[in-house]
């Protein structure tokens, strides 16, 4: 793969993370000021990092202060997003941008200062945690009857845990799996099962079996890089252990390795450019309630493999999820505005982007279509013939909540270290290193930026 498609996929797999946040101005290191301090009006002020502006956190800011007269909240927005006819239009960053805001968000926090409310994506939360930079959210749940833990999905928050402690309050989150084109699985006589774990490597088999069978790709839209950025969130505890790399180890060349031979193979196809059509299976982040029960009805979902092949819980990933700063003044406070984004009005918006935590809301948006298929979807761009039937979405809707109940397996790891290793992971792939060469760039380079 040619260098600038690392940088065009990056910059796809970031579009999730990068986006969010209301108008605003640039962060600066005095940019909180008095977190605690009072409007002309008498109100308290909560300050809240993100990265850029999005619909959502416009929306539920007016709404918020339409129900908390007392309480203004104010959006640090590092980089201006474009307003479109259609609103605030999430949109893919430049690396530069998201390395400014998280070098700026991280060393405001750790020197006293940052925002009250803090949007995690792309921040280091690990080294959040550990210099107790994060309110521990459990203990706002647990003294908070008003609360109602109840209506979010269990699993995810148990998930989202740092040890014994939640740190960081997902707003939305994605599925990690897989589509699978069952019709050609059944036509080549291969067995998949949807509902077991399975490797990269029984993977390899498979597609093996239909390059040799079929006029078929084994997988589309997984590039090499991205593959490894995919191994290395998996795999993440074993190589980042309490603060220390674990790169220039067996585990991690073995990686690099396989990746290379499956695409070496030809059992992969290259990034985007292949046709979609020949692909049996595709990556697919379940994101989008709608998208996610429109695919074309030869089209089941299946786990998605995985380096070990164990059963550990159907990945997932927050899209959009905020911490509270341990030394605000206003924690109450912004305890309570994380809380309306969690409430069913805000988590039935069409503009949240992602699964919804809250159960109602999920139920809700997947009935919302189901009953767009039973009314002949007069909404929906998509030809008549290529339409599932109202049988294969209940079925679907099934599947997707049978999919959520097992979610149990955060994915989740420091962008400087994803990005620091998919760099030097090029050299390897077009041959100019070798996989003992790059795994000890990748381990110096990650060791220096960890003791920063």
């Amino acid at each position: 793969m040619k260098k600038i498609g690392f940088f065009v996929m990056l910059s796809i797999m970031l579009l999730v993370s990068a986006c969010s946040g209301n108008g605003g101005n640039a962060p600066t290191d005095d940019s909180t000021g008095d977190a605690n301090r009072l409007t002309d009006g008498g109100k308290k002020t909560v300050v809240v990092s993100v990265l850029q502006n999005n619909r959502f956190l416009e929306t539920a800011v007016r709404l918020f202060e339409e129900k908390h007269k007392d309480i203004q909240i104010e959006i640090n927005e590092y980089k201006a997003s474009e307003v479109t006819e259609g609103g605030m239009a999430r949109e893919a960053l430049p690396m530069a941008d998201i390395e400014k805001y998280v070098q700026s968000v991280t060393t405001q926090v750790i020197s006293g200062k940052g925002s009250d409310l803090i949007l995690m994506n792309n921040l280091p939360q690990d080294k959040f945690v550990d210099k107790k930079l994060l309110v521990d959210l459990n203990d706002l749940i647990a003294s908070d009857s008003s609360f109602d833990q109840d209506a979010l999905y269990a699993n995810i928050l148990k998930a989202s845990q740092d040890g014994d402690g939640l740190y960081v309050m997902p707003l939305s989150f994605s599925l990690e799996t897989a589509q699978g084109n069952s019709r050609i699985l059944e036509k080549e006589n291969i067995a998949v099962d949807r509902h077991e774990p399975w490797s990269w490597s029984e993977f390899k088999d498979v597609a093996k079996k239909l390059k040799q069978q079929a006029d078929s790709e084994g997988y589309y839209n997984l590039g090499m890089s991205p593959l490894l950025y995919d191994y290395i969130e998996e795999n993440y505890p074993e190589l980042v252990r309490q603060g220390q790399a674990n790169f220039d180890s067996e585990l991690f060349r073995s990686m690099m390795k396989e990746i290379k031979s499956i695409y070496d193979e030809g059992l992969f196809s290259e990034g985007f450019t292949a046709d979609a059509g020949k692909a049996v299976f595709q990556m697919v982040g379940i994101f989008n309630p709608r998208a996610m029960l429109m695919m074309p009805s030869d089209f089941e979902y299946y786990l998605k493999p995985s380096a070990s092949g164990n059963k550990e819980g159907v990945p997932f990933k927050p899209i959009d999820s905020l911490g509270i700063n341990s030394k605000s003044d206003v924690q109450a406070e912004a305890w309570a505005f994380i809380k309306f984004l969690l409430s069913d009005e805000m988590q039935a918006s069409p503009d949240l982007f992602g699964l919804p935590m809250h159960k109602g809301a999920m139920d809700m948006k997947l009935n919302e279509v189901l009953q767009l298929i039973e009314n002949g979807a007069p909404d929906l761009p998509i030809p008549e013939d290529m339409l599932p039937n109202t049988e294969t979405v209940e079925k679907r809707i099934a599947d997707i909540q049978q999919l959520i109940s097992e979610a149990g397996l955060r994915r989740s790891s420091d962008m400087k270290v994803l990005t620091i290793a998919m760099e030097e992971f090029e050299s390897y792939l077009n041959g100019q290193k070798s996989a003992e060469e790059v795994s000890k760039l990748i381990q110096n380079r990650v060791t220096t930026y960890l003791n920063e």
